[in-house]
């Protein structure tokens, strides 16, 4: 920066030379060839930049996609706060060379095409505008400073020494150079650090060689920094001196300087030297993570800087989201990775485990993953089906549920169930007395279980001097005894565990409960009468109950030499089964027994 100099003391220096007529006239002509000189040099960098020149305007968005009031609503951190604070980082003054290679090298990375401009925008000061030097804010954004080119220069072509000097504050550089009894010989001194024109040292910023050069208060070059030029507007100047344009570095980031204007370029997506597309944010700076613009989000990786398309990233306050083939944040249905997954339209989080419309107005169902639901669902204590190949929910028909054949109603939820499974019989077998063990035979075959009738007996224990309570009573091969030959549940349950695993003793069972085994896929074994009837208590059997529809139960009987199977009504059940006693032991309610 240079000081302004006072207006007396700059009469002082003029009558240190010349005085009267003569030193002004000097003056004037001086002036006029310096702003003839830098008028000429400007214009030869002059260009129509049509629809490639960048703005240096700055806004920022106008952050109303997602409001604080729907972050705490939805237990999320808002974007526009998070984001926005990623790029709010105060950038001190550094020393980095200046390089024109691609970021992290990578020259390779895909082609992206620019999009539109901003359409929410909001004035901010210039204060939080820029904050990349330490010796003054940077104030590129006004609307009457623009490139290195002949309106910036000729503005001050005509006004005379005093008031020139009386409009420059102290940001603002001075144009003279300062006059010397001794005129040096134009051009570049034997260092390259000073320049000579009409044989005085300039100050400021001039045009040499086809290209832009500054020099500080001093006379002397300036390398690798960002200044203030004469005329207010302000630019990079690389570590050679020359004015910087396209991706540089400095100060431990990145800029873009446009190539036609060489203003730095804020809040915009453009096209680096090497090909490859970067977003700089409302301080310049190169931009990554979660960034808004446009109206919508996009998510530039933390090492390349590049657009991230068509993945699902993590952002910097830690909440992933999903970005789009064309990298905008995506919203409701989205492919990817071979499924379907929802992101909530406020949120932009994803959706798991819940029915929700689309934006083409159908309907489908997202699991515990996130992952578009086929087959069946459990939801809001139901259960549904969605179909294969259309992933839409399946209303009055009958599907295969793999586990059984299972109707859905009007609402999509199932309603009737008949479970795969296969039917064993006792007798068959050899055991007039097992029925406890064949019916848990046709219980575990829906399940792909399959265990030897003998070896559930010899592992539960049977003989004379056991109870029903600690093994099976009796001989399951047969003989007689005035009380009844049998397992219970408990008993049962507890010797199998290590045999059968997920076999649960379920007395005390209601209907609901034996339905709900049933939809998932579990038939229950039963204690109960063989006719269905308290009227012989001698009649004591143990049956499975393999499937349910419009308020009766499938039941499956291992007590016959050809398949047995037969529907009853679940009240009959229910008082059959909370009501038989084996004769000779004081038998519990409602026995029943589950492998899951």
């Amino acid at each position: 920066m240079k000081k302004k100099m006072d207006y007396n003391d700059s009469k002082k220096r003029f009558k240190l030379y010349k005085a009267g007529k003569t030193w002004l006239i000097a003056g004037t002509v001086f002036l006029t060839l310096i702003g003839a000189n830098l008028a000429a040099n400007a214009d030869s960098t002059t260009t129509d930049t049509g629809n490639n020149s960048v703005q240096n305007t700055q806004t920022v968005p106008n952050n109303q996609d997602i409001t604080s009031a729907d972050a705490d609503q939805n237990n999320v951190t808002p974007i526009s706060s998070k984001a926005d604070d990623k790029n709010q980082t105060e950038t001190t003054k550094g020393t980095d060379e200046t390089v024109n290679e691609p970021i992290n090298g990578d020259s390779n990375a895909v082609e992206s095409n620019s999009t539109t401009t901003i359409d929410d925008i909001s004035s901010k000061s210039d204060k939080d505008k820029d904050d990349v030097t330490t010796t003054a804010q940077v104030d590129s954004n006004n609307q009457n400073s623009t490139s290195l080119n002949t309106d910036n220069i000729n503005k001050d072509k005509n006004v005379s020494t005093e008031t020139s000097t009386n409009n420059h504050d102290d940001s603002v550089k001075s144009d003279s150079s300062t006059p010397t009894d001794n005129a040096k010989p134009d051009g570049w001194n034997a260092d390259h650090t000073q320049y000579t024109q009409g044989g005085q040292l300039v100050t400021g910023v001039h045009n040499i060689d086809g290209t832009y050069y500054d020099f500080d208060e001093n006379h002397n070059i300036i390398k690798n920094n960002y200044v203030q030029s004469q005329w207010g507007s302000w630019y990079m100047f690389g570590d050679d001196g020359r004015v910087v344009s396209g991706v540089t570095q400095w100060a431990g980031t990145y800029y873009y300087f446009d190539p036609y204007t060489y203003l730095r370029v804020d809040n915009n997506y453009v096209q680096s030297q090497w090909g490859t597309w970067y977003m700089f944010g409302n301080d310049g700076r190169v931009v990554s993570g979660v960034t808004q613009w446009a109206g919508t989000y996009y998510y530039f990786d933390p090492y390349t800087y590049l657009r991230v398309d068509n993945n699902y990233v993590q952002s910097q306050w830690g909440d992933w989201y999903m970005f789009g083939d064309n990298g905008q944040i995506a919203t409701k249905v989205t492919p990817w990775s071979g499924t379907y997954y929802y992101f909530d339209p406020l949120t932009y989080l994803r959706v798991d485990n819940n029915y929700v419309q689309s934006q083409w107005g159908t309907w489908y169902m997202f699991g515990n993953d996130g992952r578009i639901v086929v087959g069946l669902a459990d939801w809001t204590g139901a259960k549904y089906y969605f179909d294969p190949s259309t992933y839409l929910k399946v209303t009055n028909a009958w599907e295969n549920v793999g586990y059984g054949s299972a109707y859905f109603d009007g609402n999509g939820q199932m309603d009737s169930i008949n479970l795969f499974h296969q039917w064993y019989s006792q007798l068959n077998q050899g055991m007039p007395e097992g029925c406890e063990g064949a019916s848990l035979q046709i219980a575990a075959s829906v399940l792909g279980r399959y265990y030897n009738l003998a070896d559930i007996y010899n592992t539960i224990g049977y003989g004379w001097n056991l109870t029903p309570y600690n093994g099976f009573y009796g001989n399951p091969w047969g003989g007689s005894s005035y009380k009844v030959q049998t397992v219970f549940a408990s008993a049962m349950a507890n010797k199998l565990a290590g045999m059968v695993s997920g076999i649960q003793d379920l007395t005390g069972a209601g209907v609901g409960t034996v339905i709900d085994e049933l939809r998932n896929g579990h038939a229950v074994v039963t204690w109960a009468n063989i006719d269905w009837n308290l009227y012989n208590q001698n009649d004591f059997h143990v049956m499975s109950i393999v499937g349910y529809s419009n308020g009766q139960f499938l039941i499956s009987d291992p007590y016959a030499y050809s398949q047995k199977e037969y529907w009853i009504p679940t009240s009959t059940w229910a008082y059959v089964n909370a009501n038989t006693q084996a004769v000779g032991w004081n038998t519990p309610r409602s026995m029943n027994l589950v492998i899951n």
